[in-house]
């Protein structure tokens, strides 16, 4: 095979290879970029998420769309129980979690608010719960 050949074909293959590498590196991007298109297009303006509703009034559950946040949020504990956050104590626990640089511990409830079933560990590389929803 020619030399010229040779070198047409290693750079071809080159080429292709980092046009592989770049797909690669980009699709998640791309379809993090396309879902939320996606759902966001889907949704009407005027969607009103409803949260379930403890004895004490208090919503609970998971973060929604259009930036609505439950009182109650789902989360789970240090040693793996699932609960229920206050976001008010979460969003507390990060600030001063933020502040000082040290870790805040709050409790985690059953949906009623009051019967704790664990504690979850709040740093300052933890995010808001109100982060991109808006």
């Amino acid at each position: 095979m020619p030399r010229k050949t040779l070198i047409a074909l290693i750079a071809g293959f080159a080429a292709i290879l980092v046009a592989i590498v770049g797909l690669v590196i980009a699709a998640p991007m791309i379809g993090d970029s396309l879902s939320a298109q996606v759902v966001g297009a889907s949704l009407p303006s005027d969607d009103v998420v409803e949260f379930e509703t403890n004895a004490a009034g208090e919503t609970y559950g998971s973060a929604g769309v259009r930036g609505t946040v439950p009182d109650l949020l789902a989360a789970k504990a240090d040693d793996g129980r699932l609960g229920f956050v206050r976001v008010s104590e979460l969003e507390l626990a990060l600030n001063v979690a933020t502040s000082t640089k040290k870790t805040r511990e709050i409790e985690v409830y059953e949906s009623d608010g009051i019967t704790v079933v664990g504690a979850l560990t709040v740093d300052e590389t933890m995010t808001s719960p109100r982060d991109g929803l808006n």
